[in-house]
């Protein structure tokens, strides 16, 4: 998995403008400060996204967004198995400092 970069931020403001999904964003955000585990915030970061992806042209800014930090082909990342998308979210958050990435998202979110 590649780290967060800008670049991943305004994938993922897109995303939440096209799903809708601000509020659920901001309070994953806010979670971020409750004392979960990399498993738990991986799998909320996983279910918000899951909420998104109920509208197609979100589902494919989804598959855009894990496909840029995979290295892959959108149309690869959608056929993986929970087991590689779990997997996939919890070395996303060890290896990222996800307040820092969840503030510049806000901030862009703010602007549009």
């Amino acid at each position: 998995m590649k780290k967060l970069a800008l670049k991943h931020a305004f994938m993922l403001a897109r995303i939440v403008k096209v799903a809708n999904i601000r509020d659920e964003i901001v309070k994953f955000a806010g979670e971020l400060h409750s004392g979960m585990t990399v498993d738990e915030i991986g799998l909320e970061f996983a279910v918000v996204m899951i909420q998104a992806a109920a509208d197609e042209k979100a589902e494919r800014k989804i598959y855009e967004l894990y496909a840029e930090l995979k290295g892959v082909k959108p149309e690869e990342v959608a056929e993986y198995d929970f087991a590689t998308v779990k997997a996939d979210m919890k070395a996303l958050v060890e290896e990222n400092d996800l307040k820092s990435f969840f503030q510049s998202v806000s901030a862009l979110m703010s602007k549009q």
